[in-house]
C-alpha cells in the first residue's frame, strides 16, 4: 500500500448536518443505507456523528448500542441528542446516548474497566470473590471478565495478582519489613502464595528481588518497570501481512520497526514511556508484548496495541458489505480482514501527512528521519530487538474460544536509556516520535523544503504544542477541527490524520494521488470526481475500500 499527495489547499467549510433520510459524518452527508449499516455493525467510531431515533419504541440510541438493530422502517437518523429529545424520544438505558464526550457514561466499557482496576488496586479481590467485585460494579462476573479482557488484555484475577506482586516489589525494594510482613501487607493470603507468586512473576525469590533492588537505583524509583504479554481479541480475521507491509514502508529508525511477523513502536503512556510490539504468536493468534517503564500503564498500552491494528473493527460485517461491490469483490476475497493501520499520536499523523505533500512516501520518510535525529540523535541500529527476545512473561490468552485467559506476568526490565533527548523504555533501543514542542524547536535543523510547507509545519506544531497531545479519539477529532482552519491544511491532510489517529472508518480519500493512479490502472476511475463517486458507493466503509484499492 502506498500514498502520496499534492500540496493541500485551505479546507472549505463542512456540509451542514442533515437528518431524516441522511445524516452528516465527518465531512459529507451519510446516506440512510450507510448510516443503517453503521448501526447494524454497532461501530462505536460513529458515536457522536449521529443518533438513531427508534420511532416504534420512542427511544434514541448511539450507533454502537448493543440492543438488537431496529427495522429500517422504524428508524430515523438525527444530528444531536437534543434533536431526538425534541421529537419526544427518551434516551436508551443501555448506551446512554445523552452522555457528553469525556464523561464516564460516554465510554461505559472503558469506565467499567477503569472502575474495576481502581477497586482491584484497593484490594477488591484480595479477600473477596469475582462475584462480589461484579456486584459492586453492578454487572455480572461474565460481563466483567469479558470487558476486562477486551479493554486490558487480561482478566480481573490477573490484575489482582499483578497488583499484589507490584506492591510486594515496592515493599521489598524500599522497606526493611520481613518477607512475612511484606506478604501480609501486599494482600497475599499466605507466605507460600507470596513466595510462589513473586517467583513466578519476577523469576526471582523475594530475597533475590530485595538484593537486586538494593543494587539498582532505577529499580527503587516510583513505579515498577516490567515486560508484559497479552493476547489480543479481534472480531473476525486480521490482515496482518497488509498491516506489516504498510508499517514497513513507513518505519523511522529509532522510533518503530517491522521485524519478522511483528510491528514494534515506542510510545508515550500516562506514567512513562513504553514499547508496544504486536504480531502473531506460535498459535497464529495476535499477541502484544509490552515493555513498560511503569507496569501500571498496562491498560493504556493494550489500548494502543488495539488501535495500531484496528482490532475493534467488525471486519466480517465490513467485508460482507464491501464484497457486494463488483469492483471490490476480488480484492476483499483475496485479502479478508483489512484493518486501518493506526498511529500512536496526532502529532505523528499530521507530520507524516504534511511531509508527504507533493512528494513520495520515501521522500516524506527521509524528512521525518531528520526530525527524529534532530530530536534524539542518530538511531542505535545495533540496539537489541526486544520483540524477538525470549518471552519475558506468560501469555494472557483471549477468551473468545470459551477458555479462561491465563494471567499475564510482569518481569524485571533491564536498565538502559535511549538516545540523547528522552529516555527509552528499558532495554528497547527505541524512543517515541518527538513531541510537537520538540519538533517545533528543532524545525530549522531538520526541515528541507518549500517555505510555504515550513510555515505550515510551524503553524500546526505551534497549535499542537499549545493544545497538548489528545489522549483519545474524541480529543483528536476536536483538535483536528482547529487544525482544519490553518493555512496549508486541506482535505487530504485532515483525511489522512483522521484515518491514522482517529481510525475513522468512512474517510474520503479520493484526493490521494496514489489511490487515483491505482484506480486509473484498474480502469475504475479516470479523475477525482469519478473516484469520489466510486468510493461513495462503499459508505460507511470508505476507509476500508481505499485500503483494498491501494492493494
Amino acid at each position: 500500500m502506498s500514498i502520496q499527495e499534492h500540496d493541500d489547499a485551505v479546507t472549505s467549510p463542512g456540509t451542514p448536518l442533515a437528518s431524516g433520510a441522511e445524516v452528516t459524518g465527518a465531512a459529507a452527508p451519510l446516506p440512510f443505507d450507510a448510516a443503517y449499516a453503521a448501526i447494524h455493525a454497532r461501530d462505536a467510531r460513529f458515536d457522536g456523528q449521529f443518533y438513531t431515533a427508534v420511532l416504534s419504541t420512542k427511544i434514541y440510541c448511539r450507533p454502537s448500542c448493543p440492543a438488537p438493530t431496529p427495522k429500517p422502517q422504524n428508524v430515523r437518523f438525527v444530528r444531536t441528542a437534543a434533536e431526538a429529545q425534541g421529537l419526544g424520544l427518551r434516551p436508551c438505558l443501555r448506551c446512554f446516548p445523552e452522555a457528553l464526550p469525556g464523561t464516564p457514561q460516554w465510554a461505559p466499557r472503558t469506565e467499567l474497566a477503569r472502575r474495576a482496576l481502581e477497586l482491584i488496586a484497593g484490594g477488591g479481590l484480595d479477600e473477596a470473590s469475582l462475584d462480589t467485585l461484579a456486584r459492586r460494579l453492578h454487572t455480572s462476573p461474565r460481563t466483567l471478565h469479558r470487558v476486562m479482557v477486551e479493554e486490558t488484555g487480561a482478566p480481573p484475577v490477573a490484575h489482582a495478582r499483578a497488583h499484589r506482586a507490584r506492591t510486594a516489589f515496592r515493599l521489598l525494594a524500599s522497606t526493611d519489613l520481613s518477607n512475612t510482613e511484606v506478604a501480609w501487607a501486599a494482600g497475599f493470603g499466605s507466605v507460600r502464595q507470596f513466595n510462589d507468586t513473586v517467583k513466578q512473576v519476577f523469576d526471582r525469590t523475594p530475597s533475590q528481588l530485595r538484593e537486586a533492588a538494593r543494587r539498582s537505583p532505577r529499580i527503587t524509583a516510583p513505579g515498577v518497570p516490567a515486560a508484559l504479554s497479552a493476547r489480543l481479541e479481534a472480531r473476525g480475521p486480521v490482515d496482518v501481512d497488509g498491516l506489516l507491509a504498510w508499517f514497513g514502508a513507513r518505519t523511522l529508525p529509532g522510533v518503530d520497526e517491522v521485524s519478522g511477523s511483528r510491528y514494534r513502536v515506542a510510545v508515550r503512556l500516562p506514567r512513562g514511556t513504553g514499547t508496544v510490539s504486536v504480531g502473531l504468536d506460535a498459535d497464529e493468534r495476535l499477541r502484544a508484548s509490552l515493555v513498560l517503564d511503569d507496569a501500571a500503564d498496562l491498560t493504556a498500552a493494550v489500548r494502543v496495541a488495539r488501535h495500531l491494528f484496528d482490532l475493534d473493527a467488525d471486519t466480517p460485517t465490513i467485508d460482507a458489505a464491501l464484497g457486494q461491490l463488483p469492483w471490490l469483490r476480488d480484492a476483499v476475497n483475496a485479502r479478508p480482514g483489512a484493518r486501518i493501520p493506526g498511529e500512536p499520536t496526532l502529532t505523528e499523523s499530521l507530520c507524516r501527512a504534511i511531509a508527504t505533500q507533493q512528494v513520495s512516501v520515501a521522500a516524506g520518510r527521509a524528512q521525518l528521519r531528520r526530525l527524529v535525529e534532530a530530536a534524539n540523535g542518530p538511531a542505535d541500529t545495533a540496539a537489541p530487538d526486544a520483540g524477538n527476545a525470549e518471552p519475558l512473561s506468560a501469555a494472557a490468552p483471549a477468551s473468545s474460544a470459551g477458555t479462561q485467559p491465563a494471567e499475564p506476568q510482569a518481569s524485571r526490565a533491564s536498565g538502559g536509556s535511549g538516545a540523547e533527548g528522552e529516555p527509552a523504555p528499558s532495554g528497547t533501543g527505541l524512543t517515541p516520535f518527538p513531541t510537537a514542542e520538540t519538533a517545533l524547536e528543532t524545525l530549522h535543523a531538520w526541515f528541507r523544503g518549500p517555505a510555504a510547507r515550513r510555515d505550515t509545519f510551524e503553524r500546526v506544531l505551534a497549535l499542537l504544542a499549545d493544545a497538548g497531545e489528545p489522549t483519545d479519539r474524541d480529543g483528536a477529532s476536536a483538535l483536528l477541527e482547529r487544525v482544519s482552519a490553518l493555512k496549508g491544511i486541506g482535505p487530504w491532510t485532515l483525511a489522512y490524520a483522521r484515518l491514522r489517529t482517529v481510525g475513522d472508518p468512512d474517510v474520503d480519500l479520493s484526493g490521494d494521488g496514489a489511490l487515483l493512479s491505482r484506480a486509473r490502472t484498474l480502469g475504475l476511475a479516470e479523475d477525482k470526481r469519478r473516484l469520489t463517486t466510486l468510493l461513495d458507493g462503499a459508505r460507511p466503509w470508505r476507509s476500508y475500500a481505499a485500503l483494498h484499492l491501494w492493494g
